[in-house]
């Protein structure tokens, strides 16, 4: 069955600081592009994917995608339903952690920047406060390293050769299964010490902790279907433990499978 081709949505430009947009969508993608400003993105009520060469990025609904100013990127959304909150920064410097620079990082949900974005967004344009923006903005990016603590490891890193994409398009395609490194390197045609090898040198990580990421990503996706139970999607995605999958996700993403169910399908 041929894949669905998802309409590729029209970019404006020119976004000064402190500019809001929260706008519903369906299912689309980006061209590649970048911003002058920092920029902070969330999603409701879906689940958006940001590309770069940075690495591949799932963000689970109500987290928050930093990407810093200039940094080339896509996004998509496989999603039938879904509201983008974005708001475009000129940051005197970008965040940090561990002691070094953010380019891109997803961080966990945040109501007082939920709070903020929705205050800026009905009370920033009106001209009878001139000065409000302006107050508010200063403030916001003051508390932005105290909002942003912990971005949280929920990305896989773009191979480099044709040879790999291929172990990766089988992976991907197949996360329902029980992978080995085996299976991989005959469907890639790559002997296993070379597949191995390369994983780690190209992607920095090994072929299960990609694997163990992808299901993550997967299963995000199928969280948005109230139609599948978590048991359902534990075995959809090849685990035969819920109790494994729901360590794994917490691990992950911070917060339990039925934590995310129940904060995804709030209004």
């Amino acid at each position: 069955m041929p894949k669905i081709k998802i309409p590729q949505l029209p970019l404006r430009d020119g976004f000064e600081d402190g500019d809001i947009e929260i706008r519903s969508f369906g299912q689309f993608n980006t061209k590649i592009h970048c911003h002058k400003k920092t920029q902070l993105i969330a999603a409701e009520k879906g689940t958006l994917y940001l590309y770069s060469e940075k690495g591949s990025y799932c963000i689970p609904a109500h987290y928050y995608a930093y990407i810093a100013a200039r940094l080339e990127h896509k996004f998509i959304s496989r999603s039938q339903r879904v509201e983008i909150k974005t708001i475009f920064l000129e940051l005197p410097q970008e965040l940090t952690y561990n002691g070094k620079t953010l380019d891109i990082a997803i961080f966990p949900p945040s109501s007082l920047l939920d709070n903020f974005l929705g205050f800026g967004e009905q009370h920033w344009s009106n001209h009878q406060n001139p000065d409000l923006k302006a107050a508010s903005l200063q403030a916001l990016k003051k508390m932005l390293p105290f909002l942003l603590t912990k971005p949280i490891y929920l990305f896989t890193h773009p191979p480099k050769s044709e040879t790999l994409l291929k172990a990766v398009e089988f992976i991907t395609g197949a996360l329902g299964e029980n992978l080995t490194v085996l299976s991989i390197s005959k469907a890639a045609n790559i002997p296993e010490r070379t597949l191995s090898r390369l994983f780690k040198q190209e992607t920095g990580m090994t072929i299960f902790q990609f694997i163990k990421t992808s299901r993550m990503q997967k299963a995000l996706e199928l969280m948005e279907d109230p139609s599948m139970n978590i048991s359902e999607i534990v075995y959809h995605i090849g685990y035969e433990s819920p109790a494994t999958f729901s360590n794994l996700f917490k691990h992950l993403v911070g917060i339990s499978p039925q934590q995310y169910r129940q904060q995804f399908l709030r209004e």
